[in-house]
């Protein structure tokens, strides 16, 4: 029996691996980001050290410290949490809470908007009791922060599929 989960085990990591299947992150080809240089406006942002990390993993950018030295500017234009109310039991309590985290950013390339502005939604939802008031608090801050780097990976991958927008002035007529 050990050797047939053994033999089954291998065959379906050579199915997956023949079908070009891989975990997010690792391998593949990354595709190429619309700006060599980046400066990263938003210091104050919550999402600023997560967006940060992930565009340092990339080898084709590089940031830079100061907003003249980049080609282009990531800007965070609007970031909201939120925490509503999911179920509640028959004495009224609650039983579960959805967090919800928005954050919509802008890329400026050579100080003119490039692409259309990318907002992200992420959604977990956790459940709550009283007796745990502490720990559920903790956890709370860390499911916020795991939802910020979804987020910044999201973003990443997006900024890779950005087009600039064409203004109608800009078309010409023959």
């Amino acid at each position: 029996m050990n050797r047939r989960a053994w033999l089954l085990a291998t065959l379906a990591c050579a199915l997956l691996s023949a079908c070009g299947f891989h975990l997010r992150g690792v391998g593949g080809e990354l595709r190429p980001l619309p700006f060599a240089s980046l400066w990263l406006a938003s210091a104050g942002s919550q999402l600023h050290p997560h967006l940060e990390r992930q565009l340092r993993f990339r080898p084709d950018v590089q940031m830079v410290s100061q907003a003249n030295a980049a080609e282009a500017v990531l800007s965070v234009t609007d970031e909201r949490t939120a925490k509503d109310i999911l179920t509640i039991n028959r004495g009224g309590k609650v039983n579960e809470y959805e967090l919800t985290y928005r954050v919509t950013v802008r890329l400026s390339k050579n100080g003119h908007g490039y692409g259309e502005p990318i907002t992200v939604l992420t959604r977990r939802e956790f459940s709550y009791t009283d007796s745990q008031v502490l720990g559920k608090e903790q956890e709370e801050q860390l499911l916020f922060r795991d939802m910020r780097d979804d987020a910044a990976t999201q973003i990443v991958r997006r900024l890779a599929a950005l087009k600039p927008v064409v203004e109608p002035d800009a078309i010409k007529k023959p």
